[in-house]
């Protein structure tokens, strides 16, 4: 018999934590680095290295916390709830004026934001990868949760732009922190509602673990996409700012980029539960990979060609937010595992984590080498080494990850 679809008001309940989840994730990574070097003098290649050892603070962390998720699945509510107080903690004191020198500063709040949204995370989406057994609801949970993710990037993205001339580079940071408090206060008591109502099948044998080497085509796959995605992500304030010379245009970028998405998620989950997750992600990474390589051709000036790349690249974004969860989760059921898939999912979250550090630790100093200085005029080498870096690797990254999505899939891996 199958399984009754979730209601539009469960669905919203659970997904309604996605929202200020998001203003630790992308943003953070886009604001924060060009912030401390623009701000506060950090050189980037300092910067990128501070990055890659936080982000291997959180590959430590991840799997204790899919451990403890899997042996303690009771606790995972109190587990969300002191994520979100690390979250909004560590977001908050990293735009503060520094008490401590500036780089140990950035570290200690960055590490505080990331473990936070690492624990909110892995067990949000381990819940939504249980709450149900058939891909299509699957799919459809996932669509949910990532759509309230991507309202909450929306507002992570652009808020600070908008506000930043009215008061202030810092004091709009601020305000982005505040929101984040605030919106946490009123999703986790509707969660929480949720967690307590709802039937999963959470008893873990003692020796449950995830079938590691049939998820490890999977986990190749996504790690070329995570990187694809981190380093745009990583370089876009750089590149609207210092080769495009639209620097006032930067959260009207984001905005249209994440607007775009909204569709392209709710695309890619309706298709994926008719024709599956794994085709219509192939296609959008065909397709994400024709916006990278127009943006080769970018160069001073080209606003409206940033513009339509933003909306095609933003587009094919949704299906990468709301697919990987929903293939993950059926890796996970094809080899009954489920009883240890927060240690799966966590994986996942650890790979994002890997690919952020990496961009960060390659892309800064590499900048840096080619002479590129931050607001500040730059020459053509400068430039292109910028816009190589911003689109040509992805591109690359991307090329390979398909290919090699579509082998796995027809071999029955993926």
């Amino acid at each position: 018999m199958a399984e009754a679809a979730p209601g539009r008001g469960d669905l919203a309940a659970y997904s309604l934590l996605a929202f200020p989840l998001a203003f630790g994730g992308l943003p953070l990574y886009i604001h924060a680095p060009d912030f401390f070097a623009t701000e506060r003098g950090v050189p980037l290649a300092t910067l990128g290295l501070a990055l890659f050892w936080l982000r291997l603070f959180d590959a430590v962390v991840d799997p204790v916390e899919g451990w403890a998720g899997d042996h303690w699945p009771r606790t995972r509510g109190g587990l969300i709830v002191a994520g979100s107080v690390l979250l909004a903690c560590g977001v908050t004191v990293l735009f503060v004026p520094p008490a401590l020198p500036v780089l140990i500063w950035f570290a200690l709040a960055m590490a505080l934001a990331s473990l936070g949204h690492s624990v909110i995370s892995v067990n949000l989406m381990t819940l939504g990868g249980l709450w149900r057994r058939e891909p299509g609801q699957k799919s459809r949970i996932s669509a949910a949760r990532e759509g309230f993710g991507l309202a909450g990037l929306i507002l992570a993205g652009v808020l600070p732009s908008a506000l930043q001339p009215l008061i202030g580079r810092q004091a709009a940071l601020l305000a982005l922190a505040a929101v984040l408090a605030v919106t946490l206060l009123i999703a986790l008591p509707i969660f929480r509602g949720w967690l307590a109502s709802v039937r999963l099948q959470i008893a873990v044998p003692p020796d449950a673990r995830p079938d590691w080497q049939a998820l490890m085509p999977f986990y190749t796959v996504a790690t070329l996409v995570l990187l694809s995605a981190a380093f745009p992500a990583a370089l876009i304030l750089m590149l609207v700012r210092d080769l495009l010379g639209a620097e006032a245009l930067a959260g009207t970028f984001l905005l249209t980029y994440f607007v775009a998405a909204l569709p392209g998620a709710a695309v890619a989950g309706w298709l994926a539960g008719r024709i599956g997750a794994v085709p219509v992600w192939s296609v959008a990474l065909i397709l994400s990979m024709a916006g990278f390589a127009y943006a080769l051709t970018l160069g001073p000036g080209d606003v409206a060609a940033f513009f339509a790349i933003c909306l095609a690249t933003g587009f094919c974004f949704g299906a990468d937010l709301v697919l990987p969860p929903a293939i993950l989760s059926d890796r996970i059921e094809a080899t009954s595992t489920q009883a240890a898939a927060t240690r799966a999912y966590a994986v996942l979250g650890f790979l994002t984590k890997v690919a952020l550090a990496l961009a960060g630790a390659v892309a800064l100093p590499l900048l840096q080498l080619s002479g590129f200085r931050p607001a500040e005029a730059n020459d053509t080498n400068a430039l292109r080494a910028l816009l190589l870096l911003y689109a040509a690797l992805p591109l690359l990254l991307r090329g390979i990850a398909v290919t090699a999505l579509i082998f796995l899939h027809r071999k029955g891996a993926i």
